[in-house]
């Protein structure tokens, strides 16, 4: 039995033979090879994109009061404590918290602390509050941060995460603010703020007061198009103001295990409220287009990369074929029929060896002319991605694993063909 050594020899010298047959080949499976690198990563990047847009938590069910209620009915209406504690009874629900929105107007005029530039003159915003139990963002927030702080001290907030990427692509251009580095942290940050104050005439509050937002953290549970408070922070509020005991706006419910969720919305339907599944459907939405879509263009790039494994098998056949005399001679000087059958399969493994490693190296080069192209074509709006494809190392090993197992099994054909050759008939 020839050894590997001799074995890789001979497959490279034919393949040194038909330099122009093996190129052509080569670059077959370079296709298929960057065609399925690209897709796949395209498909990754995209998602990880879309989950920075939508990060909807699979264990969260939002509740909400029903548009059409039957109150006593179906025990369903109004959102209050009593509702608060038979949804985290319910089989299958690990916690429940509510939310409970200011009925206070705050607005803003002035810029945070630190954040520099300049405040547009005469701009005042509306800041809408919504208190959230100091549960729900526990693991985003240091411990006892994000509590209703005592007299003279800042109220803590929390941000949605995703604030600070609609701030530095769209506010801080507009208002000539300095853009966040990346990696700084924010919390601390302290933004004045007067309660009682509306942007609307005579929305204001009779007694309106100074105040100061300290920031705690950011996190993916609250709104995007609020400010998170403690809600023993609004309920405070409520009293100082005389707003009494309105009933909560929202109420959360974690999951005891994702799998949960349908029985538990399906539970809280049947109690008479809603399940708001806007931001989850969307995500579930664009989750399924992108897995369709990045799933057709797999399938295509297998199919290129079948019919170059079609290619090298008809090449090599025909190479079998020339060169079945010195085959021939390889099994007279002693060389058994599976080796030359190894021989035949090292030159299609050769092949898509090759041409996995220039497909690879392809792909990356296209998606960063991709993401040149972007940068330039499209605005820099908020959530736009640095780069549009995501590479990991498993998808740099598949790319060239592909193609050599399409190479390998497009030579079994005319390997087995080379190890039937009858040394004695082809010579004589």
């Amino acid at each position: 039995m020839a050894g590997a050594r001799g074995i890789l020899w001979l497959a490279g010298a034919a393949l040194r033979a038909d330099r122009r047959g093996a190129a052509v080949n080569a670059v077959a499976a370079c296709v298929g090879a960057a065609a399925l690198v690209l897709f796949l990563a395209l498909g990754l990047g995209v998602g990880a994109a879309a989950r920075r847009l939508f990060p909807a938590d699979a264990r969260l069910v939002e509740v909400v009061p029903a548009r059409v209620s039957l109150g006593g009915v179906l025990g369903g209406g109004r959102l209050d404590d009593d509702a608060v504690a038979r949804l985290r009874a319910l089989p299958g629900a690990a916690a429940a918290w509510p939310r409970l929105p200011l009925g206070v107007p705050v607005s803003a005029s002035e810029p945070a602390g630190g954040l520099g530039g300049r405040w547009p003159s005469g701009l005042a915003l509306q800041l809408p509050l919504v208190g959230v139990d100091p549960a729900l963002v526990a693991d985003d927030v240091a411990p006892g941060a994000f509590a209703d702080p005592p007299p003279g001290e800042p109220i803590p907030i929390v941000l949605a995460r995703r604030l600070v990427e609609v701030y530095d692509r769209t506010l801080a251009p507009a208002w000539n603010l300095r853009r966040l580095p990346p990696g700084v942290s924010l919390v601390g940050v302290e933004l004045p703020v007067r309660i009682g104050h509306s942007i609307v005439a005579g929305a204001s509050e009779a007694r309106v007061a100074p105040e100061r937002l300290r920031l705690a953290g950011l996190s993916d549970r609250v709104p995007l198009y609020a400010v998170a408070v403690p809600i023993e922070t609004v309920r405070r509020l409520h009293r100082e103001y005389g707003k009494g005991e309105p009933a909560y706006g929202q109420v959360t419910v974690l999951a005891a295990r994702p799998e949960d969720v349908p029985s538990l919305a399906a539970a809280v339907r049947r109690m008479g409220f809603s399940v708001d599944e806007g931001e989850r459907a969307t995500a579930e939405r664009v989750a399924t287009i992108v897995k369709v879509t990045t799933g057709a263009l797999v399938l295509l790039a297998v199919t290129m990369c079948g019919l170059a494994a079609l290619a090298i098998a008809q090449a090599l056949s025909a190479s079998v074929r020339g060169r079945a005399r010195e085959l021939a001679v390889l099994q007279a000087l002693g060389a058994a029929p599976a080796d030359v059958r190894r021989i035949v399969l090292a030159e299609g493994a050769a092949i898509g060896l090759a041409g996995g490693l220039a497909g690879a190296l392809l792909a990356r080069g296209l998606a960063a002319l991709g993401d040149a192209a972007a940068a330039r074509l499209l605005p820099d709006l908020p959530f736009r991605p640095e780069s549009f494809f995501l590479f990991p190392p498993w998808l740099l090993a598949l790319g060239v694993a592909v193609p050599v197992l399409a190479a390998i099994a497009g030579a079994l054909g005319p390997a087995a063909a080379a190890a039937r050759i009858d040394p004695a008939r082809t010579l004589a």
